[in-house]
């Protein structure tokens, strides 16, 4: 068999056992057009970011939406675990909270409101400062993402209650 071959067979394999793209998200059509009210911009890229992987998009309007998410109270704080001997922060923890509700697009409620409360500790070493700060960025992203997978998780269960 040639090395054309062998590629088809692997490529036509990972299609029949359910590969996905890293972060695509398996959607119900509902799920594929969603409009979202109050978002904040850093959870608002990674929601297109997770809906784009799964060939869905945000609607331009909640008439046009197959679900509506509104965002009720979206915080992010940081909070001193520690202080090192030069009475600098050594140990930080990040703190997000999001609490939102679903509706359809004529405004019935499908869904009571939810609540997502993600914490991350990370060291604050003082002498690498610029790394410790882009360190948090990365947290920072990281607790979006996982904010944006767990809401649509929620939403999923939302829509498979209203379809039963």
């Amino acid at each position: 068999m040639n090395k054309l071959g062998i590629y088809g067979l692997m490529l036509l394999m990972l299609s029949g056992c359910g590969y996905h793209l890293r972060g695509s998200i398996d959607m119900p059509e509902e799920l594929k057009n969603m409009y979202v009210f109050n978002a904040s911009s850093p959870f608002q890229t990674e929601l297109n970011a997770v809906l784009k992987s799964s060939k869905a998009k945000l609607a331009t309007s909640p008439n046009d939406a197959g679900l509506v998410v509104k965002i009720l109270r979206e915080d992010i704080t940081t909070r001193v675990l520690s202080i090192g001997s030069a009475g600098k922060s050594s140990e930080s923890e990040l703190n997000y909270v999001i609490r939102f509700q679903f509706f359809d697009n004529k405004e019935n409620e499908l869904m009571d409101e939810q609540t997502i409360e993600i914490a991350r500790e990370y060291f604050n070493d003082q002498s690498a400062v610029l790394a410790k700060t882009n360190e948090e960025q990365i947290i920072r992203k990281e607790i979006y993402k996982q904010a944006v997978r767990m809401m649509m998780v929620r939403a999923r269960a939302a829509i498979d209650k209203i379809q039963k």
